[in-house]
């Protein structure tokens, strides 16, 4: 009866494979593990920061956007985080004069597509007025709300400081809300700092 058994069993076992199942010997071919896991909660951090240019128009002047902001890998494909941008006009080519215009909140999200091409998205609050002190900040209706999703590419660098560039193009969902009505498509360089 024992070889019976054994006999059986090892007729089982070879059937396992070819119905689906698996035995302790094969490695499952669609499955990779989240090494980010294995890393404490500051080594998931990605600290980075980005720059992207306004035109100047009969309200506003020439303006460029200093941001800076701080990632979560949740995995070895996504990103999430959040981010401050200061707005620093320059009025216009015919008279430069630096000015506060505007501050804002930003959110975030990137999904690796394949290789270095990312989905962006994410939701920001801009105020978008010019500003002498803190207490102006506060007229929820002077800031501006943006819906943004696109496309972004991430190329690695080795440098002492910087560890890449990430280039994006944006659309703005909630570009027709705004007042005066901005361009629909942002483009955005950013930086990733070791």
């Amino acid at each position: 009866n024992m070889q019976e058994g054994e006999a059986m069993l090892t007729e089982l076992k070879s059937k396992l494979p070819k119905a689906g199942g698996n035995s302790g010997d094969n490695e499952i071919p669609s499955f990779k593990p989240n090494e980010q896991k294995s890393k404490t909660f500051m080594q998931r951090l990605e600290y980075g920061g980005n720059y992207q240019f306004g035109k100047s128009s009969s309200l506003l002047p020439a303006t460029i956007d200093i941001g800076v902001n701080v990632g979560y890998k949740l995995n070895n494909k996504s990103i999430i985080g959040i981010g401050l941008v200061y707005k620093m006009g320059f009025g216009s080519i015919d008279r430069i004069s630096i000015s506060h215009q505007g501050i804002g909140f930003r959110s975030y999200i990137d999904w690796k597509l394949k290789k270095q091409f990312y989905i962006s998205g994410g939701y920001e609050m801009n105020h978008q007025a010019g500003f002498r002190n803190i207490s102006q900040l506060r007229n929820f209706n002077e800031w501006q709300q943006s819906g943004l999703i696109g496309i972004s590419k991430k190329i690695a660098l080795n440098t002492k400081l910087i560890k890449g560039t990430k280039l994006q193009v944006l659309f703005d969902m909630l570009y027709h809300q705004h007042n005066p009505v901005s361009q629909p498509f942002i483009f955005r360089i950013g930086y990733s700092i070791k």
